[in-house]
C-alpha cells in the first residue's frame, strides 16, 4: 500500500484528527490517512477507528 495523495481539505482533517487524538509520527499519519480515505474523511468515524487500530481493537466491519 503506497501513499494516499490527499487534497488541502484532507490533509486538514488528519492534522486536527491526529492533534485531537494528541498522536504524531509518520506511520501514525499514514494509519490515520488511509483510515480517513475509508471513512470518508469524518472525523467522527476517523477517531474511532484510529484509537482501534492503535490498540489492537477488531475491525468495525462486521463479518458475514
Amino acid at each position: 500500500m503506497g501513499r494516499v495523495k490527499l487534497s488541502e481539505e484532507e490533509k486538514t482533517v488528519v492534522k486536527e484528527v491526529m492533534d485531537e487524538l494528541g498522536i504524531s509520527g509518520g506511520r501514525i499519519k499514514m494509519l490515520v490517512e488511509a483510515v480517513g480515505v475509508r471513512t470518508g474523511f469524518d472525523k467522527k468515524k476517523m477517531r474511532v477507528a484510529v484509537k482501534r487500530a492503535l490498540v489492537g481493537g477488531e475491525p468495525t466491519v462486521k463479518k458475514k
